[in-house]
């Protein structure tokens, strides 16, 4: 069994399984890479597989993508994406729980989605496109690219969803902490979430709108990029000077050749 493999097992034994309500399984509609699941029964480990287009995820699923590797699950309207060295669970028909890594969820219908981690949980009720990404700490950032509706903790209540406004979501019981204006161009023009699978979300024209809107209101005013949330109190930033051309690279694999804005702006 691969180190990969053992480093899943470790804590998908630590898991309780859990079971959809009626309706559609999440299926599997993109695999680029190694994704694997750990079956777990009765709360422990039982089987590894691979990951292939077109299976269903089960609710006693773990799933873990390698380096590199990142799939796509399709579940009645709904569209998640899972990138490099995460893992996650789909724990029912709304309930997603992330252990590490990142995770793009996306719904153009009204829906309500629990949101959990190790140690922190939210609840988000509305539509839009959201990356959630793990942090040290337990807890897990939420990050609202284009969104309508509410996010709402136990001991942080409700708040309104601003579009492009990071959120981190801390302890148990959970509440919020700051909030942190993001600059919507650089994140998508860099996320692998977005521009490395083969087709765009459904969400496209709605997320160059909300980039467009930013732009127009605030003008480049950012000059930092948020790292790692490695306690609740610590927060890493990475400062850049306003005129450099120090910002993640934008190459791009194959199978996403046309780039995010030439295809908004229909563009070859």
């Amino acid at each position: 069994m691969s180190s990969f493999s053992n480093r899943i097992l470790i804590f998908a034994v630590a898991s309780a399984a859990a079971f959809f309500l009626n309706g559609e399984k999440p299926k599997v509609s993109f695999v680029s890479g190694k994704v694997e699941y750990v079956e777990l029964v009765d709360g422990k480990a039982n089987s590894i597989g691979i990951i292939e287009n077109n299976c269903s995820i089960q609710s006693n699923h773990l799933i873990a993508t390698a380096k590199g590797s990142r799939t796509q699950i399709q579940y009645d309207s709904k569209t998640w994406r899972l990138g490099s060295l995460s893992a996650a669970r789909w724990l029912d028909n709304d309930s997603f729980w992330i252990h590490s890594g990142s995770a793009l969820f996306c719904s153009e219908e009204i829906t309500t989605v629990h949101f959990s981690s190790i140690e922190s949980n939210a609840t988000f009720y509305g539509k839009g496109t959201i990356i959630v990404e793990a942090t040290s700490n337990g807890g897990f950032k939420f990050i609202p690219l284009e969104a309508e509706g509410t996010i709402s903790t136990a001991k942080g209540g409700v708040k309104n969803i601003t579009e492009g406004q990071m959120l981190l979501i801390l302890g148990q019981p959970s509440e919020f902490g700051d909030a942190y204006d993001i600059d919507l161009m650089l994140l998508v023009k860099s996320s692998r979430l977005l521009n490395y699978f083969p087709s765009p979300l459904s969400t496209f024209d709605q997320i160059g709108l909300a980039i467009y809107v930013q732009q127009l209101k605030l003008k480049g005013k950012y000059d930092a990029l948020i790292g790692d949330a490695t306690t609740n109190e610590n927060l890493q930033l990475w400062k850049f000077g306003k005129n450099t051309n120090a910002e993640p690279s934008t190459s791009q694999s194959p199978e996403s050749k046309k780039g995010f804005f030439k295809s908004f702006f229909g563009k070859e």
